[in-house]
């Protein structure tokens, strides 16, 4: 999954079950480098801080497991500034988890009844990548990082929780000289200086994360969306973690029409086709590939997916709707009036809020349109319609391929002359507008502020 603000994996919370693992050997303060070396070690150190920072979180751990051996090594941070430095096997490792007991931070409660609580924080393999790894060397000691695991929050609990690696070298060499001096100077007598080996891309600086919990986060993004804050948006999912099959196919979907949204289409491309993999049967991931393709000017496969989306779902209308248009590019009239059937034979009011696929057909440079006429039925616009020095006001009109108005938006602030604007409409017959010589269903906006817009 890509998210601003660097690269960001996603922890999930589960309770803890009893398994062999092993604690990874702490480094003592008599331990040297040549020591280390000669019984086959090498070692690791950096911090972790962010969501276990506190009293309420105790033996906080990080669970790795050694890729080959297959063996799990608990590698214990220290209390308050969350340092760690521990001799291990060189080799490939897997992060695999981070573990904490949680203590409720009520001093009332009784422990007897109100128990600490065992918590693992998973990370969530991302399909095709899998779990996050890192090499420990034989020859060098290696720095992973600052490990900042998730924000910060007096007592609220989250479903999920983002990790991120900050690059803090220098400071993370100072503790190791002040926690274990006689390593620190056995390393710079034998001239090794630490490497770093970073299993996430390291951001340059901590990122502020808004509060998950205060409000649903799907929604919240979906606000930012509709306002057009699109980094508001990702910077918020980033603080959430679903629990559930639905919350993580909604938030992936959410993500490609974030995407969408801001015309990054080759972005949106990517996630929709993404969500596809893990769910071939979602039609609304489909319906929202094909746009993205649309608009994207990848026309040819943007009419491929269309048609498997009228193939699987007949009375889709945009689907039709789009077919329609690319069929009246093409001058088949028959074809072109078939799909325009289909369009608005079901569930089709939404098309009048949606102005894509007419404004996708007439971008096209071959295409000769041809707008509708009043045939019967003059329509008198309302005094407060015309005056130039009122934007309150106006009406939208969806017209079929037949010259019917088949639906009606009128803005919020248009009561005064509704009524008989909307008397003029029943008695008002259109001819078609046409494209390429077809007869095309079209969007008719009247007044200054109708309220329709091309969406994505």
């Amino acid at each position: 999954m890509r998210l601003t603000g660097g690269l960001v994996w996603l922890l999930t919370v589960s309770l803890l079950s009893p398994e062999l693992v092993r604690a990874a050997d702490e480094l003592d303060g008599d331990d040297t480098w040549s020591e280390l070396v000669k019984d086959g070690s090498s070692f690791i150190f950096g911090r972790l801080e962010g969501r276990f920072d506190g009293t309420d979180y105790r033996s906080r751990k990080i669970r790795i497991r050694h890729e080959e051996t297959n063996r799990e090594y608990l590698v214990s941070t220290g209390q308050g500034l969350g340092y760690f430095e521990v001799a291990l096997p060189p080799g490939i490792y897997a992060f695999v988890a981070i573990e904490a007991v949680y203590f409720p931070p009520d001093k009332s409660l009784r422990l007897t009844r109100y128990r600490p609580v065992p918590q693992r924080y998973v990370l969530q393999a991302i399909p095709g990548v899998g779990i996050p790894t890192f090499q420990v060397e034989q020859n060098r000691p290696v720095y992973l990082g600052t490990i900042r695991s998730g924000i910060g929050g007096d007592r609220l609990v989250y479903e999920g929780h983002t990790l991120e690696i900050t690059d803090d070298y220098q400071e993370a060499l100072a503790s190791l000289e002040v926690r274990h001096p006689a390593l620190f100077a056995s390393l710079a007598q034998a001239g090794v200086e630490p490497m770093k080996y970073f299993f996430l891309k390291p951001i340059e600086q901590p990122s502020l994360l808004e509060l998950a919990a205060v409000q649903d986060p799907l929604e919240q993004a979906r606000e930012y969306m509709n306002d057009g804050k699109y980094r508001q948006a990702l910077s918020w999912l980033q603080t959430f973690m679903p629990t559930t099959d639905e919350q993580r196919a909604e938030m992936k979907l959410l993500v490609g029409e974030i995407y969408l949204s801001d015309k990054k289409y080759e972005d949106a491309i990517e996630q929709f086709g993404e969500v596809l993999l893990d769910d071939p049967e979602s039609m609304r991931a489909l319906r929202l590939l094909a746009r993205a393709h649309a608009f994207g000017g990848y026309r040819e496969d943007a009419v491929g997916l269309y048609r498997a989306l009228a193939e699987s779902v007949p009375e889709d209308a945009e689907a039709s709707l789009h077919l329609g248009y690319e069929h009246a590019l093409a001058s088949n009239e028959e074809l072109a009036e078939e799909a325009f059937d289909s369009a608005f034979r079901v569930n089709f009011d939404y098309l009048l809020h949606d102005l894509t696929p007419y404004a996708l057909a007439l971008r096209e440079e071959d295409a000769l349109y041809e707008p509708p006429k009043i045939v019967d039925g003059a329509m008198k616009l309302p005094s407060t319609m015309r005056s130039r020095r009122s934007s309150a006001g106006g009406l939208g009109m969806l017209v079929d391929h037949t010259g019917r108005i088949v639906a009606v938006h009128l803005a919020a602030d248009t009561s005064a002359w509704a009524p008989s604007m909307m008397m003029s409409i029943i008695r008002a017959r259109f001819t078609p507008a046409r494209l390429n010589g077809v007869a095309i269903p079209c969007l008719i906006i009247m007044g200054e502020n109708a309220g329709l817009e091309a969406s994505q």
